[in-house]
């Protein structure tokens, strides 16, 4: 059973500590989660394992008014512009089918929602190897399994992190990509906007479509892809208490944000 949150735009500190929660209390709930979310202000995330000082632009993403947050997952650096990107996360139980794969394969699998929203919305993309074998800083520019290409763009990428709870996988959807912005907030040595511009793009860059079609569509993709029943809901007040804990003691501090640590409190 799938159950589907569709969340409003969030803190990005927040938005982290709720995927985490929901990971964290996985073995206590009888369902597996998707929920579909957005960023009030503009988020830029870091992997799990990257060096805040050399991936990002700190006193940069301060004076912008935006908010440096360390995921769970592991990745590059992302700008999540606020209104202009939608990103789900997927949380499995270790029983799934799609936990008991190879990182590389369950990831695709589940980026094959992306794949059925936008040809539901009438747009032909394909699940790809895409970047540049590098690690680059900023995640887009790395080649993943999970890349989804739309008119030779990459408008989607994934990160997964598995623990003895659960899997959890984050994923973004592209609607606008202003390359400027992006550069301004992270690292990318050797690439300019134009080149940016050359291998990423947004989906607005390709149709006009209302963000609830969008939605919509992103709810009947990835309910085709993890299983047939499927229910809306919301968190539970567990996961909601332990959203909170990790909001003000982990996702709020720069000990994490910024060194990685804190990962048990």
């Amino acid at each position: 059973m799938l159950r589907i949150i569709i969340d409003g735009p969030r803190d990005p500190h927040y938005n982290m500590a709720i995927d985490e929660a929901i990971m964290g209390l996985r073995p206590y709930v009888k369902y597996d989660t998707l929920r579909i979310y957005m960023w009030s202000p503009s988020g830029v995330s870091i992997g799990r394992s990257q060096d805040a000082l050399r991936a990002v632009k700190i006193e940069e993403i301060k004076r912008l008014g935006f908010k440096l947050v360390r995921r769970p997952t592991g990745g590059g650096a992302l700008l999540h512009p606020e209104n202009d990107e939608i990103t789900y996360s997927v949380v499995l139980s270790l029983d799934n089918q799609l936990a008991k794969i190879p990182v590389d394969e369950s990831a695709s699998s589940i980026a094959k929602g992306i794949i059925d929203a936008l040809q539901i919305i009438g747009s032909s993309a394909k699940v790809k190897d895409f970047g540049d074998k590098e690690k680059h800083d900023l995640c887009y520019l790395r080649r993943g399994s999970s890349d989804v290409i739309l008119g030779g763009k990459k408008i989607s990428g994934s990160a997964q992190v598995r623990n003895d709870k659960a899997l959890l996988q984050h994923g973004t959807l592209l609607l606008r990509f202003e390359p400027e912005v992006w550069l301004r907030v992270i690292n990318a040595p050797g690439y300019d906007h134009e080149m940016l511009r050359s291998r990423i793009a947004g989906l607005y860059e390709f149709m006009d479509v209302k963000i609830e079609k969008i939605i919509d569509s992103l709810v009947k993709g990835f309910s085709k892809e993890l299983g047939d029943e499927t229910f809306i809901g919301s968190l539970t007040p567990e996961e909601v208490q332990l959203s909170l804990e990790l909001y003000q003691k982990k996702y709020s501090n720069d000990l994490w944000n910024l060194k990685g640590s804190l990962e048990q409190f």
